[in-house]
């Protein structure tokens, strides 16, 4: 647990953030000194490195009103975030499928005449 916790410390720091974004644009930045045949530890970094990189990225872009930099400090917080928004993107993505359903069956249905009738529900 110690050790997730310092990784996440390190995976959060301006330092590591930079290397990181700057691997990505500049495919010629490595990270580590091997390049393939990641350990564990250097796979859960690699993890929280994304995670928080798409965090700042979300905070920055201001896509959420109560993200600040106070979550960030708080790993219970960035749990919370975390699952939070997997949830969102679960939904919009159930979401986005009914609707890409609905989309298909309304393509595949005939079109044909419509026909209306008036039926006297009085009973006289």
């Amino acid at each position: 647990m110690l050790l997730n916790k310092e990784l996440r410390k390190l995976a959060k720091s301006t330092y590591w953030q930079n290397l990181y974004q700057s691997s990505i644009e500049l495919n010629g930045i490595n990270l580590f000194n091997n390049i393939n045949s990641f350990s564990g530890l250097q796979v859960t970094f690699i993890y929280w490195l994304k995670i928080y990189s798409s965090i700042y990225e979300n905070l920055y872009s201001k896509d959420y009103d109560f993200l600040d930099e106070k979550l960030i400090e708080d790993d219970i917080r960035v749990d919370a975030f975390i699952y939070w928004r997997s949830k969102q993107h679960e939904a919009e993505r159930l979401k986005y499928k009914e609707e890409e359903k609905a989309s298909k069956h309304n393509k595949n249905s005939k079109p044909g005449k419509k026909s209306y009738c008036q039926v006297d529900l009085r009973g006289e």
